[in-house]
Order: structure tokens, then C-alpha cells, then sequence
């Protein structure tokens, strides 16, 4: 920028990748085509397999690893909290009380609006006991555990233990036949567990309480699509439940249109086949964490529900409805096309139990609010029906979503309830974000084993007003090293109609108890589904944006159809 050198760096932008040098300039492949730039103007994208590159190059192999492993030392010191806080009030000392006499630096602008920055982070009282859910392992709700799902699924087996109609899934496998050995003993050990384990002792069968569980192995003579596909396309017993399959860490770099991690998932999830993948490395070397997460995933693939959470005594139903999106991009260089997908809902009692998905669709933005409106009419009808509700009821609509919303959302709900006058319908639109400005401090937080100093526990809280909460969801107990650093709190916040907005009759129809649903959204952190810790998103956002992600992905492979998941998928967590 003009006047800012030696102030401001230069912003940066990534434009493309580089085809050839002209003396002093360089041609590079962007998405404008290709494209000359004098050399001085470009440089190296600064990512951890360009720098070892450079590094390699401009020392040596030995001397990039050095530099490298020096950095990776320094990891703990430089992510270290207490650290970080206290560069933030040196900072601000220098900022806001750089006078001699320590006084206050007075900002002021030609308007005459002036004010001052205090030097210390605020300390803030405003805040409640948010609480750890009890978990349910039966529709009684006589099986209970307040600490720990796992535990309570290993005494107690999966809340619809009784109704669950998979008891004995036929399992399609598919691994490569190098590898066979360690498959069939990972296999066996998924199925029946691990004696000397504490977490995995009784395996998938027993503690999901299944009456068996039916290999059918198939071998790979290469990690090649046309491989997997041919196994598939050979299998000639009845459909299977669910697919494992062994894919190889190279998957991982190879772009979505090409990746046979995409195009063997939209296959499988045409044929309404749910598919759980194990990495090469995770067979060679499983251990009893990675199978009980594995388990619990499968169990949810199936259709089952591992457990519930306790339903808030009121005489108001209550649906919870995540709005998940995923962004679509060419590539990552500027000037990438790019479009957001969205409209994907999942629907969920106040319980936490799965109710539906909505039709999947991978819907424009621009069509967004039009497919927000059928789709809840949709889904709505279903539910009454379901769930018996009576004329007259009072329905609490709470819509988790991925952004700050526009007026037009307060109309397209409005438009719905006056369409469904049946009903006394409330709302809320919630926003669950790590994108605010906001960090969280506990300076008398002395960290465990070494980690998680000045970091606040999980749970810990701070009102910012009636409509906004911040929230930690990641404290010293879920760091699994000091490496890791401090995790940025998450930010609820009501929404409420911004600017001239001139709708007198929706006031009465907006739900304002922000504790309730702070609490609410806190619990579902604990219903992933994933693995048995507690996440920091709940599970209304988490499912949609993996289903719209997903979604994106597979997009770009031919013969794909969404169409395929809304039938006998529709209820199962194919997602996780």
C-alpha cells in the first residue's frame, strides 16, 4: 500500500503455481490463464512441505531437519497460554498507556468522539454453572451414567437395545491381500474386543449387544478404484448392512474429482450401503481407542441409537434444526470459482435423538431461503404425524446455523407459522461460531501434567449481553498435549432483526431464554456419535455440515444422485 511501507507488510495472495522462468520474470498458471510477473513480486506459499523444500535446497536434507526439529521443540513454548497472556497485556501497555506518568492514552477522532482502552483484560461475573448431561441407555430412563457414555454402555448396552432391528448386520470387507493378516485380526478384534483393554474389552458385539456379526472378506490386488468397484460389482449374496473398507493415507492428497474415497462412498451410499473406512495404518495398529470409536460409529451407521440425553420437562414440543454449508472452489488459487452450498437440515428432539434428516439436496445459495421454507413444511408435517401432537400445542422451533442471518429468515419462518395456525409456534435463530473476537483467561488455572496453564475449564462462561454467551468447550482436560495451545471459545448469540425491520406480530413469536439454549447447545457437544468425547460443536451443526460437506464433495462424481439417501438411509448416520 502506497505509504505503509516499512509499516504495514504487503498483503498476500495465492495466485497460482509456477510453469517457467523469463530472466527477471516468471509465468504462472492462474486461474486468469497464465500470466507474467517480474520474480521480486512473488513468493513461496508459506506452508510447512513448501518451507522443508526450500530449506532442503538451500542447506541440506540433514540441515531442513534440524531447523525443523528446533521449530517443533519450540511448539509448547510458542502455542503456551500463560505466555500468549502475557505478551497481550505487554502489548496493551505499550498501546493504550504509553505516556511517561503511566496515564491513559486518549483516542480521539475529528468528530470528537474520543474514548480510552484500559490496559488489563476485563474480569466479568456474569456467568452460570453450565452442566454436564446425564446419559440414557433405555427408554425407561432407569439406565442412567452422569460421568461417561462409555461406561454407561458397557454395563448397560445402547439405549434402543430392545427395538433394534439389525441384530445380526452382514458386513461386506474389502482390504488388500498384502495386508490380509493384519485385516482379519483387526476384524476380530472390532467383533469380539480386546481382553486386557479397559474400554474395548467386550467388543462390538457384545457391548452393542448384537447376536453376530458376518464377515464377508474380499482382497484388493491394488488400491485402484476399478478394484474396489469390480468387488462390489461381483457381490452376489443379499445387499450387505455395511461396507469396511481398507484405503491407503494416499487418498488423502488426491483431488476430490479423482478420489476413490469419494466416488467409492457416493457408490456404496447409491446401492443404500453405509461404508466405514479404516486407514492402512490404523489396521496395522489399532488399538482399543481406535476400535471403540470404530464401534460406535458402525452401531450409528446401522441406524442405532447408542444413547439419549434427559428431555427438558415442559409442556412445549421442541424441535431442534441444524443449517449446515460447505463451500465448493475450483481450486484454492484467487479468482477460483466458487459457490456455497447449504439447506442441509437435520432434525433433532430435545432429547438429542436423531428425528430425520430432511430430503438431502445440495442447494445454491440463492435458492436457500425458498428450500428453507419446504423443507421445514416438509419435515414438520412429518414430525406431527409422528410424534401425535394435538391442536393447540405449543411448538419451540430452535434453528442452529452456520451464519449472521438476514431479515429474510425472520420472514420465511414467519410465512411458515402463518401457514400453520394449528400450532402456538415460538422460534429462535441461534448462531454457533468460533469466529468473534474473543478469548478467554483463567490466571489461577495451574494446567495438568504440564499443559493447559491460564486455560479455563470446559464449561467455563461469560454473558456478554442478554442475546450473546461465549463459551470454552475446550479446556486443560482436552488437551492431549501441550502442543496444542488454547482453543478459542465458542460464541452463541440469539438473532434477533436488524436495521428498520417492520413485523409487529413477531415479537410475540421469538424465544429469548438464552441460558436454556446455551445449556441445550452444551449438552449436544456430548451427542456426536464420532467418539465418545465431547466435541465443541453440538451435534445439530456438526451432523449438518458433515452431510453438506460430503454433499460438496461428491458432487463432482458422475452418475452421483443425492436422491439415493432419502430412503432407507434416511434415519442412519451415514455421515459420521
Amino acid at each position: 500500500m502506497p505509504g505503509m511501507g516499512n509499516i504495514l507488510a504487503p498483503s498476500e495472495e495465492f495466485i497460482g503455481t509456477l510453469s517457467e522462468i523469463h530472466g527477471e520474470s516468471a509465468k504462472v498458471k492462474t486461474n486468469e490463464g497464465e500470466v507474467l510477473f517480474p520474480l521480486n513480486e512473488l513468493f513461496i506459499r508459506k506452508t510447512k512441505f513448501n518451507i522443508a523444500n526450500y530449506l532442503d535446497f538451500a542447506t541440506s536434507p540433514e540441515g531442513s531437519l534440524r531447523v525443523l526439529n528446533a521449530i517443533e521443540s519450540k511448539r509448547s513454548e510458542i502455542y503456551n497460554t500463560k505466555n500468549l497472556y502475557a505478551e497481550i497485556n505487554s502489548t496493551a501497555k505499550h498501546l493504550f498507556t504509553g505516556r511517561l506518568d503511566g496515564s491513559k492514552i486518549l483516542f480521539e477522532n475529528s468528530d470528537g468522539f474520543c474514548f480510552t482502552v484500559q490496559e488489563v483484560p476485563i474480569t466479568i461475573s456474569n456467568t452460570f454453572a453450565l452442566k454436564t448431561p446425564t446419559f440414557i441407555f433405555d427408554p425407561a430412563g432407569t439406565k442412567t451414567n452422569s460421568t461417561s457414555p462409555d461406561m454407561g454402555l458397557t454395563n448397560f448396552g445402547p439405549y434402543d437395545s430392545i427395538s433394534f432391528d439389525t441384530k445380526s448386520p452382514t458386513v461386506l470387507c474389502i482390504c488388500h491381500r498384502e495386508n490380509r493378516g493384519y485385516f482379519t485380526d483387526f476384524l476380530a478384534s472390532l467383533k469380539d474386543g480386546i481382553s486386557t483393554s479397559n474400554f474395548f474389552k467386550k467388543g462390538l458385539l457384545k457391548k452393542y449387544e448384537l447376536t453376530e456379526l458376518n464377515y464377508n472378506i474380499n482382497q484388493l490386488t491394488t488400491f485402484n478404484l476399478e478394484e474396489y468397484l469390480r468387488i462390489i460389482r461381483e457381490w452376489d449374496e443379499a445387499k450387505p448392512d455395511l461396507a469396511i473398507i481398507e484405503i491407503p493415507i494416499e487418498f488423502k492428497r488426491l483431488a476430490d474429482s479423482d478420489n476413490p474415497y469419494y466416488k467409492l462412498k457416493a457408490k456404496l451410499l447409491s446401492l443404500e450401503i453405509p461404508v466405514q473406512y479404516v486407514l492402512t495404518h490404523n489396521v496395522k495398529t489399532y488399538n482399543e481407542y481406535i476400535l471403540n470409536s470404530i464401534a460406535l460409529q458402525i452401531y450409528a451407521k446401522l441406524g442405532g441409537t447408542p444413547w439419549v440425553l434427559p428431555s427438558q420437562k415442559s409442556v412445549d414440543r421442541e424441535i431442534i434444526i441444524g443449517i449446515g454449508h460447505s463451500w465448493m472452489r475450483k481450486n484454492q488459487f484467487k479468482g477460483a470459482e466458487q459457490s456455497k452450498v447449504v439447506g442441509i437440515t437435520t432434525f433433532l428432539s430435545s432429547d438429542g435423538q436423531y428425528l430425520l434428516g430432511d430430503k438431502v439436496k445440495d442447494v445454491p445459495f440463492e435458492k436457500y431461503f425458498d428450500e428453507l421454507l419446504s423443507s421445514l413444511s416438509y419435515s414438520f408435517n412429518r414430525l406431527e404425524k409422528e410424534q401425535g401432537w394435538s391442536e393447540g400445542d405449543t411448538v419451540r422451533l430452535i434453528f442452529h446455523i452456520f451464519k449472521p442471518i438476514k431479515n429474510t429468515e425472520f420472514d420465511v419462518i414467519s410465512q411458515f407459522i402463518k401457514n400453520n395456525t394449528k400450532y402456538k409456534i415460538k422460534f429462535a435463530f441461534v448462531t454457533i461460531s468460533k469466529s468473534h473476537p474473543h478469548l478467554l483467561f483463567e490466571p489461577s488455572q495451574p494446567g495438568l501434567s504440564g499443559k493447559g496453564a491460564y486455560i479455563p475449564n470446559r464449561a467455563s462462561n461469560v454473558f456478554l449481553d442478554s442475546e450473546t454467551c461465549v463459551v470454552q468447550m475446550f479446556g486443560p482436560k482436552e488437551l492431549k498435549t501441550a502442543r496444542q495451545g488454547m482453543s478459542t471459545p465458542v460464541q452463541i448469540k440469539i438473532r434477533t432483526p436488524q436495521g428498520n425491520y417492520n413485523n409487529n406480530e413477531l415479537d410475540d413469536l421469538l424465544y429469548y431464554d438464552l441460558a436454556y439454549i446455551v445449556q441445550q447447545i452444551f449438552s449436544f457437544t456430548y451427542l456426536s456419535w464420532r467418539n465418545f468425547l465431547p466435541g465443541e460443536q453440538p451435534a445439530t451443526m456438526l451432523y449438518s455440515n458433515l452431510i453438506s460437506k460430503l454433499l460438496s464433495k461428491m458432487r463432482n462424481v458422475s452418475g452421483w444422485d443425492a436422491d439415493h439417501l432419502n430412503y432407507s438411509l434416511k434415519r442412519k448416520k451415514w455421515f459420521l
